[in-house]
């Protein structure tokens, strides 16, 4: 989370519900009009959980909880060497879970509770979708609430409360929510094992927190499984994910762009698509060795919104993160700007021959409709177009986007 090696101590965490006083008009839904509200989500961030210090609490039956979901490996920190790399900290983190985008487009690269996200967050999306959904976010580091600070000035968030890095005191509000409150989503965010990281490094005070976090993502599951006793037609996706891993050979610190601050994971109560199941063999930056065939972080928030049945508008889309349930979308996108030529090369992985088109969109505009195993569109339309611009590649209904500069 971030660079301090002082252990704080204490006992009474601040609460703090926002709801916006004022009517806040939205724009009409791009939801799923069929879409009952059955369908609710919590998401439990678990600060510097290392991937492989948990797998080997997992082994020694010290995390049955995280344990019991589908768990896989994934990535933080965007790709080095582009725009979208960032800091592997705690607030471009978490503002890239919360957006599904990386730091080019949501502009938190610091642990600093004066930056404000700017990219649309998985609340604003919801509630721009469905403006009916509930949300809440229960956070033990309060720079995360801080950050989304437009969000529950707005509306977005609906409930935001700080428990100033007192685990338990997110683990029995979210409980208590999750059981008797009224939330369609719960962001939950637990800090010890981060905390545990900097003080101690890997030494078994780390392996602790990790025990302890995971005892409070059973208690989190312990009160959602009583509420489905009680409204059994809910329908409930489940993910837990870090934002960042921890530096080798100790433990102490990240924010590097190593193999292991950037490898993270994510673990659902869902099956999951080949994005999360099926890593790339040959991605195409093979670097950290072979890290970017994962799932990344920024697949989070699509995820999440595909589950509330949000039909996204490809014209309108600004993601750079796949949903992990449902139809898979193009993978591997990348982009590159050839300023000698005035071109932009779109190129992604495609399947093997088949009707399915590839439909590509440039600021919303519809450019052209390729091949899926083509694999490559050049846009040589850009000469007089400077800034920052959008491009989508959309394919069975699911759009993934980047975000290039153009500059003559």
């Amino acid at each position: 989370m971030r660079y301090s090696t002082v252990a704080f101590s204490i006992t009474a965490c601040l609460s703090l519900s926002l709801t916006s006083v004022a009517a806040h008009a939205l724009p009409p839904s791009s939801a799923d009009n069929q879409t009952s509200n059955t369908q609710k989500a919590l998401l439990i961030g678990v600060d510097g959980m290392q991937y492989e210090k948990l797998q080997e609490a997992i082994a020694q039956n010290m995390a049955p909880h995280i344990g019991s979901l589908k768990l896989a490996k994934s990535y933080i920190g965007g790709i080095d060497g582009t725009p979208t790399e960032q800091l592997t900290n705690s607030g471009p983190g978490w503002t890239t879970i919360l957006t599904g985008s990386w730091v080019d487009r949501h502009q938190v690269d610091a642990n600093n509770g004066a930056l404000r996200n700017q990219a649309p967050s998985l609340f604003e999306q919801l509630k721009r979708a469905a403006p009916q959904r509930k949300t809440t976010s229960i956070v033990s580091w309060g720079t995360i609430n801080d950050n989304f600070a437009e969000d529950i000035a707005q509306g977005y968030i609906d409930s935001a409360t700080k428990c100033l890095d007192v685990d338990q005191c997110v683990a029995d509000k979210a409980g208590y929510e999750l059981e008797h409150g009224e939330s369609d989503l719960v962001f939950a965010h637990f800090d010890e094992p981060d905390l545990a990281g900097h003080d101690h490094g890997f030494a078994p005070e780390y392996q602790q927190a990790i025990q302890g976090v995971d005892a409070q993502v059973g208690q989190l599951l312990s009160a959602l499984k009583r509420r489905q006793a009680t409204h059994p037609t809910e329908d409930w996706l489940v993910i837990v994910s870090p934002d960042h891993g921890c530096r080798l050979p100790d433990g102490y610190s990240h924010g590097q762009q190593t193999l292991s601050e950037k490898t993270t994971f994510i673990a659902m109560n869902k099956l999951a698509n080949a994005q999360l199941t099926d890593p790339v063999s040959a991605p195409t930056n093979p670097g950290h060795s072979g890290l970017y065939g994962f799932a990344s972080q920024a697949d989070i928030t699509p995820t999440i919104l595909k589950h509330f049945g949000v039909e996204p508008d490809a014209a309108q889309h600004s993601m750079d993160g796949l949903p992990l349930i449902g139809a898979l979308g193009v993978r591997q996108l990348t982009t590159q700007v050839l300023p000698a030529t005035s071109q932009v090369v779109l190129t992604w992985q495609g399947d093997k021959p088949r009707g399915e088109p590839v439909h590509i969109y440039r600021d919303g505009q519809h450019i052209a409709s390729v091949p899926n195993h083509q694999g490559e569109y050049i846009d040589n339309d850009v000469k007089d177009i400077n800034g920052n611009v959008n491009y989508t590649v959309e394919i069975n209904k699911v759009p993934v986007s980047r975000l290039v500069t153009m500059q003559h």
